[in-house]
Formats: structure tokens, sequence, C-alpha cells
């Protein structure tokens, strides 16, 4: 794989190691590792091409080029993921958040913005919903709580890093967590364990806790609308990302509790979010 050479050269035999190992976007996932190995700019990768690499160098990107290969998600490898316009810390205590969620960031947002709420972030992993909330909500008050001590402390750091106020907990979804909130935002795990096989290998580095939830992977997202009635505000609203087949499963789920839903797309057009509201009494 990568032997010796210039900048380039190297750069190319990484790209071509990880294309054989069912990489796609290797190009770019290449730039990426040699952009946080070397402490680099993208530009820079191209302006210095005849950049001779030292032996502690050339280690430590065989090392990350190999971790990758082995299909290790990028971001535990770099150590942190862009999200919205911030980026996080992220380690194996946590999942690596994904694009889509920003849209629930946008939804939230495009219904609550200018007014001073109490909000909650139930299943923070690496606290990027919290974070981006309080950033964009600065008015309301942000709570985010975790069952996983270790994920807890990541998103914390995270909150640090950012200087965000964000009042956090450790909860098994809102059972230690006292209502009523006038926001409940959760992405929840919401795999089935009948799907493990057909998931990208990525999946079984991340904490399974955060992916897995049951045969159908409604378990978690069952339990978080059976506490509503008693956690959620007269008035309040509760946002749920979920898998995109789920919609219609939530939707009964939330029904049964005496809820009203709507289902809302993500940026790839898939059904992703619901939110979750009491039913209007007829007067």
């Amino acid at each position: 794989m990568v032997e010796s050479g210039q900048l380039m050269e190297v750069m190319r035999r990484s790209e071509e190691y990880l294309r054989r190992h069912g990489i796609d976007n290797a190009r770019r996932e290449s730039e990426w590792l040699f952009c946080a190995v070397l402490q680099l700019q993208r530009l820079d990768l191209y302006t210095r091409y005849d950049m001779l690499l030292d032996a502690a160098e050339m280690d430590a990107l065989r090392q990350a080029v190999m971790r990758r290969g082995r299909r290790e998600p990028l971001a535990y490898i770099i150590g942190d993921q862009p999200f919205a316009d911030f980026t996080v810390q992220v380690t194996p205590a946590v999942l690596v958040p994904r694009p889509e969620s920003e849209d629930l960031v946008d939804l939230v947002v495009g219904t609550v913005a200018g007014r001073s709420l109490r909000m909650i972030d139930v299943g923070t992993g690496s606290g990027v919903l919290a974070i981006a909330l309080a950033r964009r909500c600065p008015e309301s008050q942000i709570t985010a709580v975790d069952m996983s001590a270790e994920a807890l402390a990541v998103a914390q750091a995270n909150g640090q890093r950012w200087g965000v106020k964000v009042c956090w907990g450790q909860s098994d979804l809102l059972t230690d967590a006292a209502g009523p909130w006038d926001v409940i935002v959760a992405n929840l795990p919401y795999i089935g364990t009948a799907e493990m096989e057909r998931c990208d290998p990525e999946l079984s580095y991340e904490p399974a806790l955060a992916l897995w939830s049951g045969d159908d992977g409604l378990s978690a997202i069952t339990a978080l609308i059976a506490q509503l009635p008693e956690h959620l505000a007269a008035d309040g609203i509760c946002w749920l990302e979920h898998g995109d087949r789920q919609a219609e499963a939530v939707a009964k789920l939330a029904a049964a509790h005496d809820f009203q839903t709507e289902t809302y797309p993500d940026r790839f057009a898939q059904q992703r979010f619901t939110r979750i509201y009491r039913r209007v009494q007829d007067v």
C-alpha cells in the first residue's frame, strides 16, 4: 500500500487502496485523512504535492488508511465530524452524526424560533442536536440527556467547546428528566436487529446502544411515546427522527396515546421525521 514517495504519489496509492476496500468516495476520504494526519489544508495537498514525507508521517498515514480500509468510520479516525455550521468531537462512545439530522434542527427551529421554551434533546449522543438548538434558539432553555455516561462526557465536551448554555444530565429517556417540556427532540436508535446483516460494515464500530432497537427498530421510540402523556406540555411538540419506513408505525404508536402526528421528509426525500402533538379538543 503506502511504502514511500512524495505526497501526491502516496495519496494516489492510498486512494487506490481505499477503493479496493469498498470506499466509494476514496479520493475525498484520502484527502480528509491526509489533512488530519499531516495537519494540512486541502489546498496544501495540491500546492505541496512534491513534499517528501518522513518515516513518522508515513507510518501515521499507513495506520489511518488501513483503519479506514477496515471500514472504521472516517469520523472516528479523524476525531471530528462537521454538523450544520460547527464541528464536534466524536469517539466510539457516540454515533457519528448524520447530515439528515441537520434537517431535524431546521424543522424544530422553524416552529419555535423567537420563543422562550423548555426544550430537551433525548438520547443526545455527541450533543449535536442540543448544541445546534442552543446556537439557534438562545432564548430557550435547553436540556440534553443520555443514558450513557461515556456519551454524555463527549456531549459535554462539545458543548464547552462551543460555549453553549445546555443543561446536561444522565437519564434513560425521560425517566429522570422532570417535565413538562414544551419541545422534546429525539433521534433514538431505530434500526431493527433483523436488519443487521444488510447494514454497512461501518455500523459495527458504532455503539450498539445508539443503533439497535429490538427486532423492528421501534423499542426505544415506543418507550418514549409512552412517556409523552406525562412529560409533554399541553401545547407541546415532540419531534422524532426515525427510519424511512417507520412513519406509519410511529403514527399508530402516537395515536394509541391520543396524539396526532405529521411526517416530514429529509433532504433525501425520505420520510424521516414525525411531529407529535396532542389532539385538539372540540369545544
